[in-house]
């Protein structure tokens, strides 16, 4: 992820994001935290998939965290 990936990332705090990992998946996330200091910065997020109204519906009860180093790129979702 670039730097300016970051800064776009963490402006975007409740909103949801196309994350691509750096194993290769690609998901929609509703960021929730990201934590970029310390030995191990993360982020914090929801799963998220386009219902049928268009509005973002969330994938399960669980939050989940992923590293920043694990995060190939991030962009707006497509819509």
């Amino acid at each position: 992820m670039t730097d300016a990936e970051l800064v776009f990332l963490k402006s975007q705090i409740d909103q949801v994001v196309a994350l691509e990992t750096t194993e290769g998946e690609r998901l929609l996330a509703q960021v929730l935290f990201v934590f970029d200091e310390g030995d191990t910065p993360d982020m914090f997020y929801l799963r998220v998939e386009p219902g049928p109204d268009g509005a973002y519906v969330q994938q399960g009860s669980a939050g989940y965290s992923l590293l920043l180093s694990d995060v190939a790129g991030v962009r707006p979702p497509v819509e």
